[in-house]
């Protein structure tokens, strides 16, 4: 694949040809755009369209890989998934092909008018047809989770409806909040998380609603008006219990927007009351009031779930009001809840007067109500959302730094402890989430904020500057796109940045903290860089991609220096020639094998201390020679004097020997 500007042409896979150049606005996803798509191969004969995702969210190859093999009547169907182009290519997309859908969409948007729908249609219809998809996502225990009127395309009959994609974008976050259930609705789009099959049916309701009006239901309230209304009166009695319907529509829906998801309708009960087999629904259990209510935000409280949502969204002003006596004092006389009064108190510590407290409030506000999002400092999100945010917030300082103390301050840990039964899916999450607090509060490089969104997002691409726009997934993929990216032009940084650690250390299990401990030490170069490299040879290693010559190339300039450590220049120019010889063969390890010499490092050492004694010895000598030429004349004097002495001595001697000898012979 060239870059899009230049061909204007995708190919996924080396089959199918996403044509840049054709858009195709009306198919269109609120976060991906649609273009014409052909296939290659010519097997397909139905008309094509690619969805390319948005780069800065995690794509769900998952759930791509779950909804391309349903091919049921009534559901748009996912042909196939795959990054464009080849991982040698400098700019690559995700692209997701979808068949065409057959007629024009139902309504472009939500928040718009259209012509309503007769509840005949809707019972004849387009229920026998949305039905069985549903039965069929809820038997591969999959949740569709795009469920509302603007994903829904008229059919070729011209009566029933097909409903749309649901993977190009984070689970909900394409929904309107009045579509969602509670927990749903409250948490940012983003990190609503995967939710449950239940609440698809509920969005299933509220969408079957809006068709008979013709528009959002209570569509003059704003979203925090009808957000309180539904939180206070239930969430069927907010939304249509202003609205003329047929009982049996009644009883439809009732059942479907039931905001216990245990009471909710099951795919069972539409079947048998589509079959004629009227049901009474299990009545909304709505949350007891209090005898008289309590202010925040400017509006009137009366339940738990109010009172909690309006605290968390006032953060600020209710902090003070969440260490008062009046919380207190209306748990336990306005509402008779002790225990919910004895939670909070354990969870506040003494009471008086303190500074705002962003953790305190977020902690109070799932005692009040567990089965909401956590909220910290104005910002909500589901745990099975916590993943998503993450990773869609990277560059987002302020959000990012929010879900940071999120994580950790613990509140997860707290949601955990105080929710009710969770579902299977989020036990299998709760010890991940509890590790990430661990490894958010490390500033080493692969751990913090970045280690964190690879964990919780598998499939995330490593976002490094360098090779971000190539799209690495695979692990094995990610030497061959450094070695491409510095082909041109070595980078003046070092090897690794925060983000390819972060990444080699969530993918591959191998590497342990020993791996990264290194790379965090700032007062010594040579550890932190032979650290890096180090892990650069070992994933070489396990990933069979061949020769590496420009990343070698681009070491060899990070590894000259740690050559200084050979005091013999001999030796040092020898060992960097060798060096250069190993990035030549692109081999990461041979270029270790030289840097971790510790026998010839260790020759070079025991040379080097002889050398040292030897000038030692070498520098005393010198030094004495210097002393006596700085006493020369004193030096001679006494060697004068004893010289002259000696001299006496013999010739006085030779005299005295001579009379003898005279006397004698």
């Amino acid at each position: 694949m060239a870059e899009a500007g230049t061909t204007r042409k995708l190919t996924v896979k080396g089959r199918y040809e996403v044509m840049l150049d054709q858009p195709l606005g009306a198919f269109d996803s609120p976060r991906a755009k649609a273009y014409l798509a052909m296939d290659g191969r010519g097997e397909k004969t139905t008309p094509l369209m690619a969805f390319v995702l948005d780069r800065t969210l995690p794509p769900r190859c998952d759930a791509m890989d779950a909804m391309r093999g349903i091919h049921i009547v009534g559901l748009l169907r996912l042909v196939d998934w795959g990054l464009s182009g080849s991982r040698e290519d400098k700019l690559r997309q995700m692209c997701v092909i979808y068949d065409q859908p057959p007629g024009s969409r139902l309504v472009a948007s939500d928040r718009m008018t259209f012509p309503a729908i007769e509840e005949e249609v809707i019972e004849r219809a387009i229920l026998p047809r949305i039905v069985p998809v549903l039965k069929e996502l809820g038997s591969r225990n999959l949740a569709h989770r795009a469920i509302r009127p603007s994903n829904f395309f008229h059919a070729g009959d011209g009566k029933s409806l097909i409903l749309g994609e649901s993977v190009t974008s984070p689970p909900a976050s394409d929904q309107p909040e009045f579509i969602e259930p509670l927990e749903s609705a409250m948490a940012d789009p983003i990190g609503r998380g995967d939710g449950s099959f239940t609440d698809d049916l509920f969005a299933l309701g509220v969408t079957l609603l809006a068709f008979l009006l013709g528009r959002q239901p209570e569509s003059d309230k704003s979203a925090a008006e009808l957000m309180h209304l539904r939180l206070e009166q239930g969430s069927f009695s907010a939304l249509a219990g202003r609205q003329t319907l047929s009982l049996p529509m009644v009883e439809l829906l009732r059942g479907l927007m039931n905001d216990e998801p245990r009471d909710r309708w099951t795919i069972n009960d539409i079947e048998q009351w589509l079959n004629g087999r009227r049901m009474t629904p299990n009545r909304a259990k709505l949350p007891l009031k209090a005898a008289r209510a309590i202010v925040v935000g400017g509006m009137e409280q009366l339940t738990k779930r109010s009172l909690a949502y309006a605290i968390v969204r006032n953060w600020e002003a209710s902090a003070q009001l969440v260490r008062s006596p009046n919380m207190d004092n209306w748990l336990r006389r306005s509402l008779l809840d002790d225990d919910v009064a004895k939670a909070l108190t354990a969870n506040l510590g003494a009471t008086g007067p303190e500074p705002a407290d962003a953790k305190t409030v977020a902690r109070t506000g799932i005692i009040l109500d567990p089965r909401a999002p956590i909220s910290f400092r104005g910002y909500s999100v589901n745990i099975d959302g916590i993943g998503y945010a993450v990773a869609a917030n990277i560059n987002r300082t302020e959000i990012r730094q929010k879900l940071s103390e999120i994580l950790a301050a613990k509140l997860p840990n707290s949601w955990f402890n105080t929710a009710a039964p969770l579902r299977s899916e989020l036990v299998r999450q709760q010890s991940l989430i509890d590790r990430m607090a661990s490894t958010m509060s490390q500033i080493t490089p692969g751990f913090g904020y970045e280690r964190v969104a690879y964990e919780l997002n598998p499939y995330l691409h490593c976002l490094s500057p360098l090779i971000e726009s190539r799209m690495v997934i695979d692990p094995d993929d990610l030497l061959p796109a450094i070695e491409a990216a510095v082909q041109d032009k070595l980078p003046s940084g070092e090897p690794l940045d925060r983000h390819v650690t972060a990444f080699i250390a969530a993918r591959c299990r191998q590497i342990t903290d020993k791996w990264l401990r290194p790379l965090g030490n700032e007062s010594d170069n040579f550890a932190r860089i032979v650290g890096q490299v180090r892990l650069l040879a070992f994933l070489q290693g396990i990933s069979n991609n061949g020769p590496l010559p420009n990343l070698c190339r681009w070491l060899e300039i990070h590894l000259r220096p740690t050559f200084s450590q050979f005091h013999n220049l001999k030796k040092r120019k020898k060992m960097l020639e060798e060096l250069g010889t190993a990035a030549q063969g692109g081999i990461i390890a041979r270029m270790m094998v030289l840097v971790e010499d510790t026998q010839a490092l260790a020759k070079d050492e025991q040379g080097f201390r002889a050398a040292v004694a030897g000038h030692g010895r070498a520098e005393l000598q010198v030094q004495h020679l210097r002393n006596e030429v700085a006493h020369m004349d004193y030096i001679a004097a006494q060697l004068g004097e004893q010289v002259s002495a000696i001299a006496s001595g013999v010739i006085g001697g030779l005299t005295a020997f001579g009379v003898i000898f005279f006397y004698v012979f």
